[in-house]
């Protein structure tokens, strides 16, 4: 890992811990609730899990939850395994990483069933190829996005250690940046699709089609937009993590039922910036999970992918990182 970012993690973490300590500790306690910290990166792709709060799924299950928002999925690992928070949205790829390197976890649900990526160009470049000598980005390294990059430009024939540069930058700015040419190519969530079209972007792989992601991925399940916590909390709180995954899973549920219109009044709150319409819910619905459950075909996949990006360098049995017995409990339980 870069000098950079290790300091980045180091202030981020100090930053969050001294946010805690501002906390009012002793609100939890009086409602009766166990106060819980979840770390994001405030993504539209962990829907359900933020859809709990507002619902009251939470509260039902004895829980008062608080999102603290991180730069990017890596850094919000970092800080769970820092002891800043018990549960932590990001996805598959960071955390097999880590195994691999001795820093164990447990994955509980996964909010998505298949990858929603994209990788879009600006006016003028027609495909993969056409990014050789040119800059990109896709987050930070180690991310998910920024390995879904390094192979679309591996697949294409391109070394993205020499043949393509990398732009650092928060990922709000960086559709403004592929407008000014700024940089040249870009990961995106396909919720994004109207934004590329106005300004005239090439949307150069969408994994929203099922045969390019079968195509990138090798399958049509990709399971890995997941939620995590450390092996010893798994050891030590499995109730704490029954009664989060109860209430995510209703919220799974709920948001199957209900409108696009509905879904998107009810999440708008945690997603200020973002025109979060009926719209942009239709984009990301074709990727709900709709139990939240991991399947043994998405584990192999995600570990193929990671293996050919070297991302890991064995293989990790989905038993020894994967406990979806949570998921499958509640869902048995609440889908009557």
């Amino acid at each position: 890992m870069k000098k950079s970012c290790i300091i980045s993690i180091i202030i981020t973490c100090f930053m969050v811990i001294s946010f805690f300590g501002c906390g009012d500790k002793g609100a939890s306690e009086k409602s009766g609730l166990k106060k819980i910290i979840v770390a994001e990166i405030k993504s539209e792709f962990w829907l359900p899990v933020y859809l709990a709060k507002p619902l009251g799924f939470f509260k039902e299950e004895g829980l008062d939850i608080e999102f603290v928002a991180y730069k990017d999925g890596p850094i919000a690992f970092q800080g769970m395994h820092a002891g800043n928070s018990q549960f932590c949205l990001l996805s598959t790829e960071p955390v097999l990483r880590a195994y691999d390197q001795g820093k164990e976890s447990k994955i509980i649900l996964s909010a998505l069933k298949s990858k929603p990526y994209m990788f879009v160009g600006r006016k003028g470049i027609k495909n993969i190829k056409d990014l050789k000598g040119k800059i990109v980005f896709a987050g930070m390294p180690g991310s998910a996005p920024y390995s879904f990059a390094q192979s679309l430009l591996m697949k294409a024939g391109l070394n993205p250690d020499k043949d393509v540069t990398w732009a650092n930058m928060e990922y709000g700015a960086s559709l403004g940046a592929l407008e000014k040419g700024t940089i040249d190519g870009l990961y995106l969530r396909p919720t994004a699709k109207n934004d590329v079209k106005k300004i005239e972007a090439v949307i150069l792989a969408d994994m929203s089609d099922p045969a390019q992601h079968k195509k990138v991925y090798g399958s049509d399940k990709y399971e890995a937009t997941i939620v995590t916590v450390t092996k010893d909390y798994a050891e030590k709180n499995p109730e704490i993590i029954q009664n989060f995954v109860n209430a995510v899973v209703k919220a799974i549920i709920w948001q199957a039922k209900n409108s696009d219109e509905l879904v998107a009044k009810t999440a708008a709150p945690f997603f200020e910036g973002i025109k979060m319409d009926a719209e942009f819910i239709n984009n990301l619905r074709p990727f709900f999970s709709l139990n939240g459950d991991i399947s043994k075909e998405g584990h192999d996949t995600i570990m193929k992918f990671c293996l050919e990006t070297k991302i890991v360098s064995k293989p990790i049995p989905y038993e020894k990182i994967i406990d979806t017995s949570y998921v499958k409990k509640a869902y048995k339980e609440f889908s009557k």
